[in-house]
C-alpha cells in the first residue's frame, strides 16, 4: 500500500458576521499555500461566500457552534477519510496574521516531531483536572502522520457528545480546556508521540519575566513579534478599553503596520481590525453600564 502524501489543513473560524471577515481571508489564502486541501469550517450562519476573496480551491463547511474548536475539528474530520493524509493541521481565527507563514513551515516541516504547534505552554488553569499540564496551544497544531493514526483513538478516549452536548457555555469551556486544550497534547504524549513548539514559552518567560509562568501571546507579543513571529493575539487587540484604543507607542495598529507584509493591504487589515475593536469597546461599555 502506498503511503499517503496529502496535506490538509481545518481551519476554524466563529463570527456572527454575514460575510468572512478580511483577516480569516489572509490568514485561509496563506495558510493555503502550505497544503493540498483547506477546510473552513465555521458557524452556521447567512453569509455571503460571494463578496469573499478566499482561494476557489477552499472548501467551506458551516455547521452548529458546539464545543467550541473541539466539536468544529470532529465534524471536519468526519467528512474526511484521515488515512488519505501524512499531515493535517487545525488552526482557529484567534489570532491575526499580518506576514507570511513561510519560516514557520519551514522550521515545523523540518522538525523530526510527530506533531507540533506554534506555541506551547506550561500553565495550569484552576479547573485542570491533569497532573501534568504541558500543551502544544491548540489555535495552531499540526500532526503528521503517527499523531493522525492517533487522533481516532484520541476522540473515543473522551466523551464526545457530552462536550458538544453541553449547552451551558463555562462547563462547555471547563470541559473543551480540559480534554482538549491540555488533554489532546497529553495523550499524544503518553502514547509515546513527540512534539515542539516554534516558539518556546520557558525560553520567552526566562528572557523577559524571569521565569514566570504566563500566556506569552498577550504578555509578550511585541518581544515575540520583534523576533519574526508574524501573529498576534486578537485578545491583545479588544482586551482593554483604554490603552488599546488611543496612539500608543505600542499600540496594537502600529505594530501591524510596521512589521505588516508590504505586499498585503496592511490598512485594510488594520481598519477592519479597529472596528472589531470599537465594538469590543462598546460591548464592555454596556456592560458596565448595565451594571
Amino acid at each position: 500500500m502506498s503511503q499517503p502524501s496529502k496535506n490538509l489543513c481545518i481551519f476554524i473560524h466563529f463570527s456572527n458576521a454575514p460575510i468572512i471577515p478580511y483577516n480569516v481571508e489572509l490568514y485561509v489564502n496563506e495558510l493555503s499555500n502550505f497544503f493540498d486541501e483547506l477546510i473552513l469550517i465555521g458557524n452556521k450562519r447567512l453569509i455571503d461566500l460571494n463578496s469573499s476573496r478566499i482561494k476557489s480551491s477552499v472548501t467551506t463547511l458551516f455547521v452548529e457552534n458546539e464545543g467550541y474548536d473541539f466539536g468544529m475539528f470532529y465534524k471536519a474530520l468526519k467528512t474526511i477519510n484521515t488515512d488519505d493524509y501524512n499531515q493535517i493541521a487545525c488552526v482557529n481565527d484567534s489570532n491575526i496574521l499580518f506576514n507570511t507563514l513561510e519560516t514557520i513551515f519551514s522550521w515545523g516541516n523540518n522538525a523530526s516531531v510527530d506533531f507540533w504547534g506554534l506555541i506551547d505552554s506550561h500553565q495550569k488553569p484552576k479547573i485542570s483536572i491533569h497532573q501534568k499540564n504541558y500543551h502544544i496551544q491548540s489555535h495552531f497544531m499540526v500532526f503528521n502522520k503517527k499523531a493522525i493514526e492517533q487522533l481516532d483513538a484520541y476522540f473515543k478516549s473522551v466523551d464526545v457528545e457530552a462536550i458538544i452536548g453541553e449547552k451551558e457555555l463555562k462547563k462547555c469551556r471547563n470541559l473543551v480546556i480540559n480534554h482538549w486544550e491540555i488533554g489532546l497534547t497529553q495523550f499524544m504524549i503518553q502514547k509515546g508521540l513527540t512534539c515542539k513548539s516554534y516558539i518556546d514559552s520557558m525560553a520567552y518567560s526566562q528572557k523577559y519575566l524571569g521565569g514566570k509562568n504566563t500566556n506569552i501571546s498577550i504578555k509578550l507579543h511585541l518581544e515575540m513579534i520583534k523576533d519574526g513571529y508574524p501573529l498576534m493575539k486578537k485578545k491583545v487587540i479588544t482586551r482593554s478599553i483604554l490603552p488599546y484604543s488611543f496612539g500608543f507607542k505600542n499600540h496594537w495598529k502600529n505594530t501591524i503596520k510596521k512589521y505588516g507584509n508590504p505586499a498585503w493591504d496592511i490598512k485594510r487589515l488594520t481598519d477592519e481590525l479597529a472596528q472589531i475593536n470599537l465594538e469590543s469597546i462598546k460591548k464592555k461599555l454596556s456592560f458596565f453600564s448595565s451594571k
